[in-house]
């Protein structure tokens, strides 16, 4: 070999060496593959179904699920629908009646009545809650608000033909066990 040739791959040698060396030192281990760049993101979010085309429509809340704080209802809580129960939040679904399967929440905005008697009125999917499809293919909106307000009524506004929505389930606040 040339004496050129021979200087420039012992230099190639060693700068890999000396890379190993380092790669070693900073905690990757020798000889094996290093995570690829799909590995290292964490997987994407669901994403919602897109709503149906055509007009939408603005129904009101059944009136038979209002005046109703969430203590006051049977505990219904599912991981899917906002989980729960939680110290000092309530979880509150809706969802659209079962003749109403090919129409979809565009936002929901229930009205409630917060213990020192303000009245609020949030808005699904941009305050504390998500819409999204249930188990069966109906859609639903879920939201968590402190513990203690009483839900008076609301609207939504759909995308489909319904006459009404309702008050599905609720997640009631639970105080943790005292340790004593």
């Amino acid at each position: 070999m040339p004496r050129v040739r021979a200087d420039r791959f012992r230099s190639a040698v060693s700068a890999t060496a000396a890379c190993l060396l380092l790669l070693g030192v900073a905690g990757l281990p020798r000889r094996e593959a290093r995570p690829g760049p799909s590995t290292d993101r964490p997987p994407a979010p669901p994403v919602p179904p897109a709503p149906l085309p055509g007009p939408r429509t603005t129904i009101r809340l059944a009136p038979a699920d209002a005046p109703v704080r969430a203590a006051g209802r049977e505990p219904a809580c599912a991981a899917g629908l906002g989980g729960g129960p939680y110290p000092d939040e309530d979880v509150w679904v809706f969802g659209l009646p079962a003749g109403a399967a090919a129409a979809r929440f565009v936002a929901v905005t229930p009205e409630f009545v917060a213990p020192d008697r303000e009245r609020v009125a949030p808005t699904v999917p941009t305050e504390a809650g998500v819409l999204t499809v249930d188990g069966a293919g109906g859609s639903a909106a879920w939201l968590r608000l402190p513990a203690g307000w009483t839900l008076t009524g609301g609207s939504a506004a759909i995308a489909g033909d319904a006459d009404s929505f309702a008050l599905v389930a609720v997640c009631p606040a639970h105080a943790p066990p005292s340790s004593s």
